[in-house]
């Protein structure tokens, strides 16, 4: 049947003659079966908006249910929003913001405003189906199409779902295929066979001459503002990749008691930083952001610069780590580069190679074989192989018995995939009298046929649909589609959970150092290169010598201000 077509809507039939200061661009009438809506300006383009207007109009004409969207801007998030929420539809004339950078805390009963700022949609949208675009309901509800992982982020601390996850993006790593095929060189799966293409972009390979000469450099980053947690969705990752259970540790400051339950790391929470994993990930991420080998002006940028150097040739760069939203944010100024680049999902870390597969383990091989090892099973992950033909594959083509623990391991690791689509969470205005027909557009918004309108429109993916695009022509748009179709894939995100988010209430890796890239990039001297496009004669350890005195440090640092950290707290 129709969804929504047999609802009571108690709605004000007067006619609203007015806009708010803060929400409207023209001064046209909106109506009681008119919503407004604001949506932010990001990455993915708008064109899917109006799309689904035009659908949900056509599926409402009956009931004259029409949406009015003011212009989208970029300043349609944060604190903007969350200042219109608080003067409510009153003023703002506003029935839906389809935003960004809003945690849903800000909206519930914790509000900065000491009041609820947005409606409670597990009544009107997560407990009914998805309505398709000829208006009939799905035969499932919308919030058993939304992953686990993403709840948390539409819910705030009282356990009530304010806000709609209405993008799935990925952090990843973009490559200039033109660029690396120069070298003969493939896209690199592990992150040591990142670090081998580094070694000879940088110093010169297949007849291309050293960086310096060349004019291409391996990597390119972003230190700005604009962009700049792009690295620090790669470090994320490699924990995460390395050991799941510890990267949930991590982020919460707690640990499982004797008979399972959750015991919260109250006087000795600081020893997270101690654990192998995150030396792991420091040791990937010193000589990833060695600035002798990234392009120059690489360390002091914002995000525009750093994608020229990806889509240009002088002083320019390989690789870069982003998102499967730059091909949008790049494609009006580069139209003729677009099928240079490409996007796959950031190299796994080859530390987990030597774990599964090193000495002292049944497979007992050197550390240049895990990783081989390593990159062939990622290869099948990526083909979206079942475990049970990855283990025979193995065992046919490479003359190794893969224990099925092992297998999955891998898969999983391949599959982790960081989000920065709970960053793009959307919400309905508290005191809206039309909420039900915005619950009916965000219903939509929910649905396969949105999914697959977004995916060809915005080059994207909707946390409630996955499939893999084929329709753009763009080989970034495709592979960067496989990575949330892939049965193995899995979303995190770095939010600080549990004890650590009442503690320290940020989301820093670090707090001795806010942004472990930039700090690495701006201070650190470690490095087997020199700055004339060869190597120094140093050996990997110097990047191991850092990562361990840093990793100290911040244990250190952490240990001695934990008292205070309580204090502050509230929580000693």
């Amino acid at each position: 049947m129709k969804k929504g077509k047999g609802l009571a809507l108690l709605l004000a039939a007067v006619s609203l003659t007015t806009c708010g200061f803060t929400a409207c661009n023209n001064s046209e009438p909106v109506d009681g079966n008119t919503i407004v809506v604001k949506c932010v300006e990001a990455g993915f383009g708008t064109d899917w908006l109006y799309e689904l207007k035009g659908k949900f109009e056509a599926v409402y004409a009956e009931e004259g249910y029409k949406v009015k969207i003011m212009t989208p801007s970029r300043q349609i998030s944060g604190d903007t929003v969350i200042r219109d929420l608080y003067l409510g539809h009153q003023q703002t004339q506003t029935d839906l913001y389809i935003t960004a950078d809003i945690k849903t805390e800000k909206v519930g009963v914790n509000s900065d405003y000491q009041k609820v700022l947005a409606a409670d949609l597990q009544e009107y949208v997560y407990s009914k189906p998805a309505i398709s675009y000829n208006g009939e309901e799905e035969d499932v509800l919308i919030s058993d199409k939304l992953s686990s992982d993403i709840v948390p982020f539409v819910t705030d601390s009282q356990g009530v779902m304010y806000g709609f996850n209405w993008v799935q993006s990925s952090g990843g790593l973009v490559v200039n295929t033109r660029k690396l095929a120069k070298y003969n060189l493939e896209i690199p799966k592990t992150t040591n066979e990142l670090f081998d293409c580094f070694d000879k972009i940088y110093c010169g390979y297949n007849g291309v001459a050293n960086s310096v000469k060349s004019g291409t450099y391996p990597m390119t980053y972003v230190t700005g503002t604009n962009g700049q947690g792009y690295t620090v969705c790669f470090l994320n990752t490699l924990m995460a990749q390395y050991d799941p259970e510890f990267y949930e540790q991590f982020w919460s400051f707690e640990t499982a008691g004797d008979n399972g339950e959750v015991v919260a790391m109250t006087d000795n929470g600081y020893d997270v930083f101690n654990d192998e994993t995150v030396l792991e990930m420091l040791k990937v991420a010193y000589r990833t952001f060695d600035k002798n080998i990234a392009a120059p002006g690489s360390i002091s940028q914002e995000l525009n610069q750093a994608q020229t150097k990806m889509m240009t040739d002088k002083n320019g760069a390989v690789f870069m780590l982003n998102g499967d939203w730059m091909l949008n944010e790049v494609k009006l100024t580069y139209e003729d580069e677009l099928g240079d680049i490409d996007f796959v999902n950031y190299p796994v870390i080859s530390a987990l190679g030597v774990k599964l597969f090193g000495a002292g383990t049944t497979y007992n091989k050197s550390e240049a074989e895990c990783d081989e090892l390593l990159s062939y099973i990622i290869d099948l992950v990526d083909a979206n192989k079942n475990i049970e033909d990855i283990i025979a594959d193995v065992k046919e083509n490479k003359g190794v018995d893969l224990a099925e623990a092992d297998a999955k391991e891998v898969a999983r690791a391949r599959g982790v995939s960081y989000s920065r689509g709970v960053e793009h969470i959307g919400f309905m205005t508290a005191d809206s009298p039309k909420k039900d027909i915005a619950a009916l557009f965000l219903r939509m918004m929910a649905s396969d046929d949105f999914g697959k309108s977004f995916s060809v429109l915005g080059n994207g993916s909707t946390p409630y649909y996955a499939q893999i695009n084929t329709t753009s022509g763009y080989k970034f748009v495709e592979n960067a589609s496989k990575i949330v179709a892939n049965q193995y894939f899995s979303l995190i995100s770095a939010a600080s959970q549990g004890y650590r988010k009442q503690l320290l209430k940020t989301n820093s890796i670090f707090m001795s150092q806010t942004h472990i890239p930039t700090y690495i990039s701006s201070n650190s001297t470690a490095s087997i290169y020199n700055r004339e496009g060869g190597k120094n004669g140093s050996g990997l350890e110097v990047y191991t010598t850092v990562a361990k005195s840093l990793q100290k440090a911040e244990h250190t640092f952490v240990k001695n201000n934990w008292s205070q950290y309580k204090k502050q707290a509230g929580l000693e």
